[in-house]
């Protein structure tokens, strides 16, 4: 986002100023607006809601911030010793009484939670209200453009197709050789993975029944488990193309190694279902007259499976925010008000995962989809699943 639509953004919102602070780039939100420069001492940037942003950084990192890109976008306030850097806070922010900085409430959101407790408090010691920058950071650092969402699109087809293939591949062994394993399917999509040029930081998800309780278990070359007729089959797979400024896709479904699912999974599966649909129908009524708050669609998803007897066992966070990341899992807002009471707005331009999931010691169920908002309007890139695949009907 250009900084004078951040300046609109903090002016609508009543506040004075945003103050990001960093040290050897570890804010990506900072980052972003300055790229990635060898700065070894402490950097402050500020954007006001008016005049023209700055920086506050120390004499030796100056010979980094002084060429143009850097000196017609922000002007430069520069300390040598600590008591400069304090004095120039002070007089840099006599004016302020709210603005906002990388924190979280109770620091619950670390993807937020960027500031470091010290600057935190000497600015609040100054008398200005401090305020979290959530969702400014949203929209510098997950809102993406056209690009970016239809190179999603196309990681998500492609991960329903190698999914389609996973499944038929389950079933071939079992017909040829009577069983595979966890580790000979996880094996086949990463392969698949790699045939079409795709990144991905772990290697997929495959579990059975009792294995699939674990929301992260995940088979290794010392521990997995076979696969056989009669098994529940779970598959978390994602990834992204390689490409810069692509976003993952990430889906989650379930098979059974047979050619008629056992009413008991039919069940199970139909209540997280009903909570992924639940989530789905909400945000696509409400986004069109209001700005929702993400832990309001982990209340809406969690409420419908608690109903059905199994709140107990639905053991983490309705969704995460996707992105162009390392991981699957953004900077964004997740839908969550469960591991945490995640308040930032789902903002357009941004996508998150569904991915309800009841997790009894007998065994797990998941279903997960990608979300993404556009112009108020909800679309599902991530593909639906109805129904539990009966695997041995597959060709």
């Amino acid at each position: 986002m250009e900084l004078f639509e951040l300046q609109r953004k903090i002016e609508e919102k009543g506040a004075d100023a945003w103050i990001l602070v960093d040290y050897e780039n570890h804010n990506p939100a900072l980052v972003r607006f300055l790229g990635k420069r060898m700065l070894t001492r402490k950097i402050f940037l500020v954007v006001p809601a008016r005049g023209k942003p700055y920086l506050i950084t120390h004499s030796i990192d100056t010979v980094y911030l002084s060429d143009k890109e850097i000196t017609d976008r922000f002007d430069l306030k520069v300390y040598k010793t600590w008591k400069q850097m304090l004095e120039l806070e002070k007089e840099c922010f006599s004016s302020y009484r709210k603005v906002f900085m990388d924190i979280s409430e109770n620091g619950l959101l670390p993807r937020v939670s960027l500031a470091d407790y010290g600057s935190v408090e000497f600015i609040s010691s100054l008398g200005i209200e401090i305020e979290s920058s959530g969702d400014l950071l949203q929209l510098q650092t997950c809102v993406m453009d056209e690009k970016s969402l239809q190179s999603q699109v196309k990681a998500c087809k492609t991960c329903l197709k190698i999914k389609d293939e996973a499944f038929s591949f389950i079933a071939k062994e079992i017909r040829h050789k009577g069983q595979t394993s966890e580790l000979d399917v996880q094996q086949f999509i990463a392969r698949r993975f790699t045939e079409e040029n795709m990144f991905f930081d772990e290697a997929p998800l495959v579990a059975i029944g009792p294995n699939a309780s674990n929301p992260h278990y995940t088979p290794t070359e010392s521990a997995y488990s076979p696969i056989k007729e009669g098994d529940l089959v779970l598959i978390d797979m994602w990834a992204k193309y390689k490409e810069p400024g692509s976003v993952y896709a990430d889906i989650t479904w379930m098979g059974y190694v047979g050619k008629k699912v056992p009413q008991k999974y039919v069940e199970r599966f139909a209540i997280v279902k009903a909570a992924r649909d639940g989530a789905i129908e909400f945000l696509k009524r409400e986004l069109k007259h209001r700005d929702v708050q993400a832990y309001e669609v982990d209340d809406v998803a969690r409420k419908i499976i608690t109903d059905a007897g199994y709140g107990e066992w639905f053991l983490h966070r309705l969704g995460h925010s996707i992105y162009d990341d390392d991981s699957p899992h953004g900077p964004g807002a997740n839908l969550d008000n469960y591991e945490s009471h995640d308040t930032r707005y789902l903002l357009d331009g941004t996508s998150f995962s569904d991915e309800p999931g009841i997790y009894t010691p007998e065994f797990g169920i998941r279903t997960e989809t990608d979300l993404h908002i556009q112009g108020k309007e909800l679309l599902v890139v991530g593909g639906l699943q109805d129904a539990i695949i009966p695997i041995l009907n597959l060709d």
